[in-house]
């Protein structure tokens, strides 16, 4: 599974890189694990050509047998779905025990992951490939009649998104995004809330400028505390790497904040480029990150974004499957006409003060007395910053804030 985790975060990097290409001015929040596991539900029902792009795009060609002694009932019942082949079964396996280790820890944070396929009703979907959708991915492929009834279609997929995402995501589809040609839609949607390990009270929070470039400036509501943190200096970059616990330690946010500069948006770029798995996890490493006395200031932030993928996806090299005259989705129906008509993925996330549930505040504010001097770290200018599920390591969400 480890090997899983690894493919999600390099997919994850190559993703930003393809979204930011255009525009480093802008804000950017998306779902890697989420979008890599529909995307592997998709990959279960690829035959030939349309899998093996996938898998390339997606690193899935790189996980590892020998973590799969632990997997053998689980291969094994992955067999009786008749799943195309070894990998596939292997990586539906990976993910099916990733997915449920995630599900197992969500008692102090809500991660609201909506993934599912929509297909025309004049494609019967393959009995194995619903079995094994429904086992490994946790979600199902529903019919729908885009042909005849495409509104109604839009408007049920809108309501189940809405429904699974607290409410927070709505009009995934806007209207004239669907059309009675529309053969297969995947629905990517993510929600997130949880609170801090070590709340940033709200009597500290000021208004505070944070800096675009040398030459703009934005008021932001800064959140202010002071407390021990993993922190962390990468010296190749001059940036700063700081960790910030959820509650209960399961979940955490880590941001990277490069020095600032008279152009913020150019030491940003320089530390995305230099983005890679190998790096990241250099970075976050006990030998680079110590836990010291920090004072932190943050600022609120709200991030909403959504992605229609085809076009990203194709220019990543998943092009196939997109092209009803090359498409191979025989593992999903027997139709040789089945091809992937749309992926669209949206993100929301919110970041304020909340802290402890409750009274059971974990995050006693540090003794402030005659202490040492202590570290700071100061988020006001552009950063990057990565949400992480601790024990399995898995990057949930990743994120630009150019401007909160």
């Amino acid at each position: 599974m480890d090997s899983l985790v690894a493919a999600n975060i390099k997919f994850c990097f190559d993703l930003f890189q393809e979204i930011s290409k255009d525009d480093c001015h802008r804000n950017i929040f998306f779902c890697p694990l989420s979008l890599s596991a529909a995307l592997g539900m998709v990959r279960l029902g690829a035959r030939n050509n349309s899998a093996r792009q996938i898998d390339e795009v997606l690193h899935f060609n790189e996980l590892s047998q020998n973590e799969s002694k632990d997997l053998d009932p689980c291969v094994k019942s992955s067999r009786e779905v008749k799943s195309s082949n070894n990998e596939n079964d292997l990586l539906s396996c990976y993910f099916g025990k990733l997915l449920s280790k995630l599900d197992r820890a969500k008692t102090d944070y809500i991660l609201s992951m909506a993934n599912r396929l929509y297909g025309e009703q004049e494609f019967p979907i393959c009995q194995e490939y619903s079995e094994g959708v429904i086992q490994f991915y946790h979600t199902t492929i529903e019919s729908v009649d885009f042909r005849k009834d495409t509104e109604k279609s839009r408007q049920n997929i809108n309501f189940w998104v809405e429904s699974q995402c607290q409410g927070k995501i709505k009009e995934l589809f806007t209207k004239d995004t669907l059309s009675d040609a529309t053969v297969l839609v995947l629905v990517n949607a993510v929600y997130f809330k949880a609170k801090w390990e070590k709340y940033f009270d709200c009597e500290n929070t000021v208004d505070a400028p944070f800096s675009l470039n040398e030459n703009e400036e934005k008021t932001v509501k800064m959140m202010r505390q002071k407390d021990l943190f993993r922190i962390g200096f990468i010296e190749e970059l001059q940036a700063q790497i700081l960790e910030m616990k959820y509650a209960s330690g399961k979940l955490s946010m880590l941001v990277l904040l490069p020095q600032r500069s008279e152009d913020n948006a150019k030491g940003l770029r320089e530390l995305e480029k230099k983005l890679s798995y190998e790096k990241i996890t250099a970075w976050t490493s006990s030998e680079n990150m110590s836990e010291e006395r920090v004072a932190v200031s943050f600022p609120q932030f709200t991030l909403e974004d959504s992605y229609d993928l085809n076009s990203i996806l194709q220019d990543m090299g998943i092009t196939d499957i997109f092209d009803e005259t090359k498409a191979d989705l025989t593992g999903i129906s027997t139709s040789p006409n089945l091809y992937l008509s749309k992926v669209v993925h949206k993100a929301f996330v919110e970041v304020d003060e909340n802290g402890s549930q409750a009274a059971a505040a974990s995050g006693a504010v540090g003794s402030e007395k005659s202490e040492p001097s202590w570290k700071e770290f100061n988020a006001n200018h552009p950063f990057l910053f990565f949400i992480r599920h601790n024990k399995t390591q898995t990057m949930l969400f990743y994120g630009r804030v150019y401007c909160p």
